[in-house]
């Protein structure tokens, strides 16, 4: 069911909502007032009066946190706060602290560092605990004592002391680190270490205890203390044993924790380097490493932390280097190149380059005359300085050596006047005076010179304005102004009808070397008046007056004034032509159009008679001109103020960089093509188009703001194409537009392929020999040059590989194969990590090595008798065969009817060769045979060329019978009886 909605006003009601409304303003009052309280307690900076200030600490960049060594609280410093004994300094990630002692020494803090900072009014020396990050102590005028964990270092006068200390999450800060007054450190910088622990983000890389010191200059001494055993129940320690002092000079590294092999010692991370010069500022990298003189270094300097675009320097052998750096920041990181800028052995840090010109002199203008009648000037001094400089001092001498100079006062601004300088030449400079590094030797500027003069006559006044026609209309004031005289104490001027100044129609005084006349059209109706200024001093006397000067009054506006093109406008040459130049008058009279390369138009380029207000269609050359308009009347002649005109050629083509001959298609990756920046360009126009005039773009970006350019040219197929790049400035307030000549670049585009194993062909049989003795090359291709690749061979039914090759060529030799089936794979990655591995393995097939072909038999035939006769003449066989072309040795045997080995030989094939071609081998001992059937056998051999057996032949076998006549049997006489049976 519906309800009707009680609309009927209640008191009640709307008092309810008045409380909310009360409730939710106080609430939000309370939560502002709490947020206000909140932040002027986080960012509060207390002042103290109960100490004397030890030292003063300034900050770059965000903020500085103090706390004093009786209070718990942190509170903000302004630039440049007192120091107090006992203070705890802690800079935030990215923020720098500077601390100034009164004996000018400086303690340079670098980001993420937590000091704590001891000196006693009856000690000359400053004692500095480190917690934890980067410090610098520059000494001047005392020694300085640093102390970190178990280490106390005593830097002596005059010296420059690096220290970088990384405490570990676990590692408390104040548990190692000792002070003259132990509760006090114990309660102040330990308190602060826990504190700083939970509150300040990672340390980085370095964590874990590393300690590192490098003396940049001059000398300290380190201790190191070696801890006893600690009783936790007494709380107190037992043993402290202090190590004798070690020296440590000019370049020395001490590195304890990580055991960095390259440590830098100049310049400091976190230096601030005076640039005097006025280009770039040559900067001295020293470091040292306990690396061989054979590792490769690498240094290593960019302006963004992530080294992005870094400039790349290897050494060897050497421990020092100089390069050239422009303003700002420097990063910096050294490394061995074969352990990579990550490792622990490597050193990184920065430097800022401020420049600091020396002081430009304005006034006064050199060979500036100050004349004087009765009362010395004051001369008022000014210069342009540099950002850098904190004051600066003003010397003033009467030799241009400067030598004894008369007047030497520091000055925090740039400028000052100096009063009761006496009469003659004056010699005066400027040096700036640099609070960062007081030990530098500043430049000074050039040296100026004035003159003050007393004379019994004044110069003449010089007038200033009104100049030669004083507008009056519609009630003007007209300014009269002249130049000043030191010693006027008021002036009065004088208006006339003629040049004698006898019918004045003003006369007024004025107490300074200005005066407005009010509604000067009442006075000054339109004509022809002279005017003069007189100086009087302080009894009302002369001292000088001016020459009379001519003006004429107009009680109507005059305009004249030129347009366009604007002062120092930036004209293309082949836009000259169509631009107009405009002016604005409402003069009568002839209009002259002038341009000149000078300002006093002394020699005009153009002096062109013009009609209307403006004119166009005119033709100049390159070059820096002046142009104005100039109207002539029959009373006057006046021209408009020179405008600079330049007529500029067209932009320089910018350079394509790191565009090859053969440009890849990575499949799943744009291509970046980059040039160089064209001076003055805003924008880029970049095409890619087939060879040939008619070519249609295959890519086109014609506005493009950066100075390079990410392309998928994934679709594009492989071939020659052309590459043009253009720069465009738009017009501006200054500028027409401009175009610079194109860039063209012709290059090869290829798709990202994976490898291709070329030879052996797939499936190619290889001869055995060939493969023993020529084994060949294995030959692979890529379209882009793989940054890690392996070759691998094996042997089928053999465990392993063959050939295992690491980063190849595209051609490796084969060792010597033997007979079997092999097959082979290229395994590649490119520096963008794709797999162009090849797709499949290559197989071949090595052939077993054949025997060599079997020699003919020359002598004896087969089945050959050797009878009698043979005998007869010949006390030797000699068995005949052809020469086998391949054989190198020749192995003879002889065999018996039973087939028994008689005789084996083995001949070289030089031993028996003959002339006639054929070889021979002669077998003298007949007594190993007798009548029968014998078997002579010739087997052909190939030995390698260490005595190697490599290839066998076919044996050749003959069939020869030696027949020889029986011999009668021998019967002999009865011999009888012998004597002496």
């Amino acid at each position: 069911m519906k309800t009707k909605r009680n609309i009927k006003y209640s008191r009640e009601s709307v008092s309810a909502v008045l409380q909310d409304i009360f409730v939710v303003l106080f609430s939000l009052s309370v939560i502002g007032y709490t947020a206000f309280l909140f932040f002027n307690n986080l960012n509060k900076t207390i002042e103290r009066t109960d100490k004397v200030p030890v030292a003063s600490v300034s900050y770059k960049y965000k903020s500085v946190q103090r706390k004093f060594l009786d209070r718990s609280v942190w509170d903000r410093p302004v630039q440049y706060s007192p120091v107090y004994n006992g203070d705890i300094i802690r800079t935030a990630p990215a923020s720098e602290a500077t601390i100034y002692f009164p004996d000018q020494n400086v303690i340079n803090v670098g980001a993420n560092t937590m000091i704590q900072i001891f000196k006693q009014a009856q000690k000359d020396e400053t004692d500095v605990q480190i917690a934890e990050g980067n410090v610098s102590v520059q000494t001047v005028g005392s020694k300085v004592a640093v102390k970190a964990d178990n280490v106390s270092v005593a830097v002596e006068k005059d010296s420059v002391l690096h220290v970088q200390k990384f405490e570990s999450a676990e590692k408390e800060a104040g548990s190692v680190l000792s002070s003259p007054d132990a509760s006090a450190a114990q309660a102040g910088i330990a308190g602060a270490g826990r504190e700083a622990e939970r509150e300040s983000a990672p340390r980085g890389e370095n964590a874990g205890g590393a300690l590192r010191l490098t003396v940049e200059k001059g000398a300290a001494a380190m201790t190191t203390v070696e801890e006893g055993a600690t009783d936790a129940r007494a709380g107190r320690s037992v043993a402290r044993t202090a190590v004798q002092p070690t020296v440590l000079s000019e370049g020395d590294v001490i590195q304890a924790g990580n055991n960095a092999a390259v440590s830098m010692i100049r310049p400091a991370s976190g230096a601030r380097l005076i640039n005097q010069y006025k280009h770039v500022l040559p900067v001295s990298f020293a470091w040292s490493s306990s690396f061989s003189d054979d590792t490769e270094l690498v240094l290593e300097t960019s302006r963004s932390r992530d080294f992005a675009k870094a400039n790349r320097l290897s050494v060897k052998g050497l421990k020092e280097v100089t390069l050239e750096e422009e303003a700002g920041t420097v990063y910096w990181r050294i490394y061995a190149a074969d352990k990579g800028a990550r490792d622990a052995s490597a050193d990184s840090g920065k430097f800022t380059v401020l420049d600091a010109p020396p002081p430009v002199l304005f006034e006064p203008a050199p060979d500036r005359r100050f004349a004087y009648k009765e009362m010395i000037p004051a001369v008022r001094f000014l210069w342009k300085g540099n950002d850098v400089s904190s004051s600066y001092t003003i010397e003033a001498a009467d030799n241009p050596d400067m030598r004894n100079p008369a007047v030497v006062k520091q000055v925090s601004g740039e400028t000052v006047t100096l009063p009761n300088l006496h009469e003659g030449v004056w010699y005066w400079r400027v040096t700036p005076n640099y609070i960062t590094d007081e030990s530098l030797s500043a430049k000074p500027s050039e040296v100026s010179a004035f003159s003050i003069e007393k004379q019994k006559e004044l110069p003449p006044i010089k007038l200033i304005s009104p100049g030669a026609i004083a507008d009056t209309a519609e009630g003007k004031s007209v300014a009269f102004s002249w130049k000043n005289v030191n010693e006027a104490a008021k002036y009065r001027l004088v208006v006339a009808k003629s040049e004698s100044m006898r019918d004045a129609v003003v006369e007024r005084t004025s107490d300074i070397n200005y005066y407005e006349l009010k509604n000067a059209a009442k006075t000054l109706p339109n004509g022809t008046y002279y005017w003069t200024v007189e100086g009087l001093d302080k009894r009302g006397e002369h001292l000088t007056s001016s020459v009379p000067s001519v003006f004429r009054s107009r009680d109507s506006e005059v305009v004249l004034r030129s347009l366009f093109p604007p002062d120092n406008y930036v004209l293309a040459d082949t836009l000259c032509l169509d631009t107009r130049f405009t002016w604005k008058t409402n003069l009568e009279g002839e209009q002259r159009f002038q341009v000149s390369a000078s300002n006093d138009f002394s020699s005009p380029v153009l002096d062109v008679k013009a009609q209307g207000s403006g004119i166009d269609g005119m033709v100049l050359p390159q070059g820096d001109y002046f142009w104005r308009v100039s109207v002539k009347s029959e009373f006057e002649a006046l021209e408009t103020p020179p405008k600079r005109l330049t007529i500029a050629p067209a932009l320089p083509p910018p350079e394509l960089v790191g565009i090859g001959e053969v440009v890849v298609i990575h499949p799943q990756k744009k291509n970046t093509f980059a040039w160089t920046a064209v001076p003055g360009a805003d924008y880029y126009q970049v095409k890619i188009t087939k060879p040939g005039l008619d070519s249609e773009p295959l890519y086109e970006n014609l506005y493009i703001t950066d100075t390079g350019v990410e392309m998928a040219l994934q679709s594009i197929q492989d071939g020659d194409y052309i590459m043009s790049v253009q720069g465009f400035a738009s017009s501006t307030l200054t500028s027409s537009r401009r175009y610079s000549y194109a860039a063209d670049k012709a290059f090869m585009l290829k798709h990202l392929r994976p490898v291709e194993l070329v030879s052996p062909v797939h499936n190619a049989r290889i001869g055995g020999v060939d493969a023993a003795l020529n084994p060949g090359r294995l030959q692979w291709s890529s379209v882009e040059k793989p940054v890690k690749s392996r070759l691998v061979l094996e042997k089928a039914g053999q465990r392993g590989s063959v050939l295992s090759v690491s980063d190849p060529s595209f051609s490796v030799k084969l060792p010597p194969l033997t007979a079997g089936n092999y097959r082979w794979r290229v395994i590649a990655s490119t520096r963008d990590g794709f797999d162009i591995s090849s797709l499949q393995d290559s197989g071949f097939t090595v052939l077993p090595i054949p025997p060599l072909e079997r020699v003919a038999f020359v002598f004896p035939s087969d089945g050959e008798t050797l009878g009698a006769s043979f005998f007869k003449s010949n006390r030797s066989i000699v068995f005949r065969w052809k020469k086998n072309g391949e054989a190198t040795h020749y192995v003879i045997r002889l065999y018996n009817e039973k087939k028994q080995k008689i005789f084996e030989s083995e001949l070289t094939d030089a031993a028996s060769s003959r002339a006639d071609g054929n070889c021979a081998f002669e077998f003298g001992d007949l007594s190993r045979l007798s009548r029968g059937i014998f078997y002579a056998e010739v087997e052909p051999e190939r030995r390698l060329k260490d005595g190697l057996l490599f290839q066998k032949g076919i044996v050749s076998s003959r069939r020869f019978v030696i027949e020889l006549p029986k011999a009668a049997s021998v019967e002999t006489d009865a011999p009888g009886v012998l004597y002496g049976k």
